[in-house]
């Protein structure tokens, strides 16, 4: 039997009905450039002194987390988006929401024939990377509910799994339709150099006796950040300093894919920055203004909303 490399490796996901129970389904494969489960135990030693030497370890828990990494293409990851909104798509709009969406998450070694499934398993973070002369890409991560432990032998799903999607990677020059503040200004034209957000949501983990498995895995507080810098321009960009300076509330949006369709529009409706400045010049350099920004709740949008056009 051949040893399992990356030619054979395989992530497959599917969206839970029952927290920590597959449905009877196929799994959704996805396109990745890293990603693997990790269980990471703790072990104690046997304190009893009748020898020189440690009598035993005893392993008193483990923590059950995944990641995922690949580059942006329309659809790549809008299931596990859903996750960490806790709510779903609809009519292809998600907006924050508070129903617990949790997912099996399963590594698959097709050459070696080894599985490795995670089930309630909810996305803890989800973070897009905008940076000039580079791919566009993402890193999901989060943690698993019921921790495996052994290896399969056979996919967790029903059946084969459904094929990865096939949509074009996105490019850092053709597919950024938008990157705007405060509904206006077009920070593709004032020269931003990279944007970057995150969406993070802790799952609160409850851990029990007698089991490795949560009794209870629960997500928490929404929370969307990000950084940009761009370029000090004569005027337009300069406002971002003075709102930074000021503590004035703004508004940034972001809109990816093609330009009539297979996009996802982001909008960031309430966002203050919270730390910025012009980096020290050198000899030789443009001046470049970097901001850290962090978005709140909207009544109307969320802290995050999400349109995608199919």
């Amino acid at each position: 039997m051949p040893n399992a490399t990356a030619r054979g490796y395989q992530v497959g996901v599917l969206k839970e009905t029952t927290f920590g129970t597959t449905p009877a389904s196929p799994l959704q494969l996805m396109r990745t450039t890293s990603a693997a489960i990790k269980v990471a135990s703790s072990f104690v030693e046997s304190e009893e002194i009748q020898l020189y030497e440690v009598p035993d370890l005893i392993r008193v828990s483990a923590d059950g987390t995944f990641e995922i990494n690949g580059e942006y293409s329309y659809g790549a990851f809008h299931t596990l988006l859903e996750g960490i909104f806790a709510n779903t798509w609809t009519t292809n709009v998600l907006s924050v929401g508070s129903t617990k969406t949790s997912f099996t998450i399963e590594d698959q070694y097709t050459d070696a024939t080894k599985f490795l499934p995670g089930k309630g398993c909810l996305v803890e973070s989800i973070a897009v990377s905008l940076q000039q002369g580079s791919k566009i890409t993402f890193k999901i991560t989060g943690r698993i509910g019921v921790v495996p432990t052994a290896y399969a032998g056979a996919t967790a799903g029903t059946g084969a799994a459904t094929a990865a999607g096939t949509n074009a990677i996105l490019s850092p020059i053709a597919s950024i339709q938008l990157l705007q503040e405060g509904g206006s200004l077009d920070l593709k034209g004032v020269g931003v150099t990279q944007f970057n957000f995150e969406f993070s949501r802790p799952g609160i983990a409850q851990p029990q006796l007698g089991s490795l498995s949560l009794s209870g895995l629960d997500p928490s507080t929404f929370v969307a950040k990000g950084s940009a810098s761009l370029y000090v321009p004569t005027t337009g960009a300069s406002a971002l300093l003075d709102k930074y300076l000021g503590d004035t509330a703004t508004s940034l949006a972001a809109t990816l894919g093609g330009a009539s369709n297979l996009k996802d529009a982001y909008l960031w409706n309430q966002v203050k920055f919270t730390d910025g400045g012009i980096a020290p010049v050198g000899r030789g350099q443009a001046c470049i203004q970097s901001f850290q920004w962090q978005a709140r709740y909207d009544a109307t949008n969320t802290t995050c909303k999400i349109t995608r056009t199919p």
